[in-house]
């Protein structure tokens, strides 16, 4: 009888000796890596999860920010479905102060007609606008250092116009 308790003790012991050996020996990717997550990413097996409107290995970059940069482009415009001209030009791309806003402009045409535009991963959109009497909305894309954004606008007599701008971007 002795010798079944003694077993007993000793099962007994080795299985909270290994289960508390093993049990703080879990691999914790993140700290291993001694990684840090800003703009209150949280770590997950050793990568960042970056919360909405951050992106990068640490979440270090507003999703807005890769598109701030001048674009050389051409610009195709239709006027009531028709084409009227063809031209080199320079989109302007600012990065506003919050995650997802920008702001552009036609280097070529004007800098008074400043266009809103909000970003998503590596989509634009241009939210219904008017500038001057001119309504005007459109859509994009970032696709590496190639940018594609196309205006819609209507005039106030009756005019339609597609503005489409697509392009690379100036090396620094």
């Amino acid at each position: 009888m002795k010798n079944i308790s003694f077993f007993t003790g000793l099962v007994i012991l080795f299985v909270f000796g290994a289960t508390t050996y093993f049990s703080s020996c879990v691999h914790d990717a993140c700290v291993a890596r001694n990684v840090t997550c800003e703009n209150n990413g949280t770590c997950r097996d050793g990568d960042c999860i970056c919360p909405s409107g951050y992106e990068g290995d640490s979440c270090q970059f507003r999703v807005n920010e890769k598109f701030d940069g001048f674009y050389k482009c051409i610009r195709t415009g239709f006027i009531n479905d028709t084409i009227p001209d063809d031209n080199d030009d320079t989109l302007h791309i600012k990065a506003n102060n919050d995650k997802f806003g920008i702001t552009f402009f036609s280097v070529r045409d004007s800098i008074i007609n400043v266009y809103k535009g909000t970003v998503n991963d590596n989509f634009i959109t241009v939210p219904e606008q008017t500038i001057g009497n001119v309504t005007l909305s459109g859509s994009g894309s970032l696709n590496g250092k190639v940018v594609t954004i196309t205006i819609n606008s209507n005039w106030p007599i009756g005019n339609k116009s597609k503005i489409t701008y697509a392009g690379t971007r100036y090396e620094k």
